[in-house]
């Protein structure tokens, strides 16, 4: 898989799980496409607060260095 190749997505699918990193990684990229206007409001505000709830801030700052 492709995250492998990142070291920082590498430790936090070490310490968080592949799953919940990855889920963090795409609810930041969700939320980001909101914020500059090319995601719904509905979804938008749905992933943000999907991602203050599963994903804590030390890896939401990881994925956030990772996101296109």
């Amino acid at each position: 898989m492709y995250y492998l190749a990142d070291e920082k997505l590498r430790s936090a699918v070490e310490k968080y799980g592949l799953e919940r990193t990855m889920a963090c990684r795409t609810l930041y990229q969700i939320v980001k496409l909101y914020k500059v206007g090319l995601v719904t409001e509905t979804v938008g505000r749905r992933a943000e607060a999907m991602m203050a709830q599963m994903c804590p801030k030390e890896l939401v700052d990881i994925v956030a260095q990772t996101a296109d």
